[in-house]
């Protein structure tokens, strides 16, 4: 299994990375033209041997890597193609533009992807997509309306506690065979993609927007309705696979928390905590039943809540516990093995899940591009620099007690408590608060996901019928099938469950669909109408530093 595991791995990321380029490619063509070439090789599918030598032409100087080389490359195709064409003369300069050093393949690639037409776009200089009013009835019965513009700070908010959640708990034992240097390296090209991942989903959505007059849509029917019905099965298997592997690692580690609390609990029975699945029956049973008692205004105040107390506990440990960490050790060149890292990317990718905020962050920020480009890489800023904290005072604390960060088989809420807390102390109590605030947030978010998944697949469009109905159905579905993987694994189910759902959930639903949707928007047969352009030369600089990083490796 860690084989096939390691193989999904360096698979996924090998056509992510693809995929991103080529996205790349695309942004960066509509202001830039790479090379303009004679206008019989682009507009004549009959090409003939004069043709075949002016695209030998346009190859020899795309090899270019200097000005010195651009001319003598240049004056050698300008003999070849003359010498074959006789006294006919071309009928186009090619052009180069900011293409020196551009290999061969990429530039072909480009060319052949060409650009989007302008007179695509409806309402290209549009910042916003439309306006939401509020509306309120005053003492005399009057009512009055004002604009409810959407908060970039409350959309940047709500990704980062999006995030926040039951993969830190992870991230030093995914981390810690590599070292802190690659595993931080690895974590940053983690966060490059997902961030990028993400802006993708948001520009589709404002798409999809423009083009339904819907505001309510969901991650799931975005991808069903945006790649058809093969693919959108695919992305449909992907989704529930990756929110009912969370929800495995959650109640599975939930319930071991449970039952160490009940343990320490005077006057509780011993035979309470000894029955097998205690811990994770209850975890289960109290969060579904919460949730399935609870209204969507409830539910967010106990999310918001519970991400405040995650963030509190989290600084209480990163201070105290910065204190004992051995930073020198952390960076010692002897313990940074980089030829382990393509193993942390799985747990990785599965600690920065957000995509399932971003439809409701484009509609409540009202399709507007600039806000919601910020609030996507603020709201994912954070917490990358929070889960570097969060790695530097584990491992360095771990190193500090002498741990072995090779050895396999640690439970991460265990290696807190042993490296930063010890036995007793308030220490201790803020690794166990932190460890139950982070899992409660994941299972909320995630279980409210999987919830709004089958009401897409079952077409239960409507939340009151949703509610009268099929609302305990749907927890049950929901609930039962993740209790029973808990109750029947063991202690490593909680890292093994994540790790599965990063090498096969999150790289195909979120690393290699989201470009492939974008790509079927921009550059399908259909040439539907565009709303928005490529959101911003994020994505385009990023794409092209990561394709140089995966070119070297």
């Amino acid at each position: 299994m860690v084989a096939q595991r390691r193989q999904v791995n360096a698979l996924s990321l090998s056509v992510a990375a693809g995929l991103m380029i080529v996205m790349a490619m695309g942004s960066r063509s509509q202001t830039v033209s790479a090379f303009v070439v004679p206008s019989q090789i682009s507009s004549n599918n009959n090409l003939n041997i004069n043709d075949n030598y002016a695209t030998m032409r346009t190859q020899l100087l795309m090899v270019s890597t200097s000005t010195n080389n651009n001319e003598k490359l240049e004056d050698e195709a300008d003999n070849v193609l003359h010498s074959k064409e006789g006294e006919e003369e071309e009928e186009e300069k090619i052009m180069i533009t900011e293409t020196t050093g551009m290999p061969n393949l990429v530039a072909q690639l480009q060319a052949k992807m060409g650009s989007i037409e302008e007179d695509r776009f409806i309402y290209p200089d549009l910042q916003a997509l439309y306006s939401s009013l509020k509306y309120e009835r005053d003492e005399d019965g009057s009512v009055t309306s004002s604009h409810n513009e959407g908060s970039v700070i409350k959309a940047a908010a709500l990704v980062a506690g999006s995030i926040i959640g039951a993969g830190v708990l992870a991230l030093p034992t995914a981390s810690a065979a590599a070292g802190f240097l690659p595993s931080s390296a690895a974590l940053g090209i983690a966060w490059v993609y997902m961030t990028m991942s993400g802006l993708l989903i948001a520009e589709t959505t404002m798409n999809r927007i423009a083009t339904s007059g819907r505001t309510d849509w969901g991650l799931l029917e975005l991808f069903q309705s945006s790649l058809g019905t093969n693919l959108g099965r695919v992305g449909s298997a992907a989704y529930l696979f990756l929110h009912y592997a969370v929800l495995v690692a959650c109640i599975s580690q939930g319930g071991y928390n449970l039952d160490g609390l009940l343990s320490s609990l005077p006057g509780l029975p011993e035979s309470l905590t000894s029955i097998p699945g205690t811990g994770q029956a209850l975890v289960a049973l109290g969060v579904g039943g919460t949730l399935l008692a609870s209204n969507t205004a409830t539910i967010e105040k106990i999310n918001s809540a519970l991400v405040a107390g995650a963030v509190i506990t989290f600084l209480g440990i990163v201070g105290a516990g910065s204190l004992s960490a051995d930073l020198g050790a952390l960076v010692n060149p002897d313990m940074q093995h980089p030829e382990q890292v393509v193993n942390c990317f799985p747990i990785l990718f599965a600690a920065l899940v957000f995509q399932n905020a971003v439809p409701k962050v484009v509609t409540s920020l009202e399709g507007n591009r600039i806000k919601i480009t910020t609030s996507i890489i603020a709201g994912t800023g954070v917490p990358f620099l929070m889960f570097l904290a969060f790695n530097a005072v584990v491992l360095g604390n771990a190193l500090n007690a002498g741990v072995d960060l090779t050895e396999a088989g640690v439970n991460p809420v265990v290696l807190l408590q042993r490296t930063i807390g010890g036995d007793a102390g308030i220490i201790t109590y803020m690794v166990g608060g932190f460890s139950t605030f982070a899992i409660l947030t994941s299972l909320i978010g995630f279980a409210n996901g999987l919830v709004e998944g089958w009401s897409d697949i079952f077409k239960l469009s409507s939340e009151r019928e949703m509610s009268e109905k099929w609302k305990l159905p749907l927890y049950s579905l929901v609930f039962l099938p993740p209790l029973a993987m808990a109750i029947s694994g063991d202690s490593d189910t909680f890292y093994n469950a994540l790790d599965c759902a990063g090498a096969f959930g999150v790289s195909t639903l979120l690393l290699v669909l989201p470009p492939w949707m974008a790509w079927k928007e921009r550059y399908g047969d259909d040439k539907a109408p565009l709303v928005t352009k490529p959101l911003g030369m994020y994505c385009s600089v990023c794409d092209w530093l990561l394709a140089l990083l995966f070119a070297v490796l």
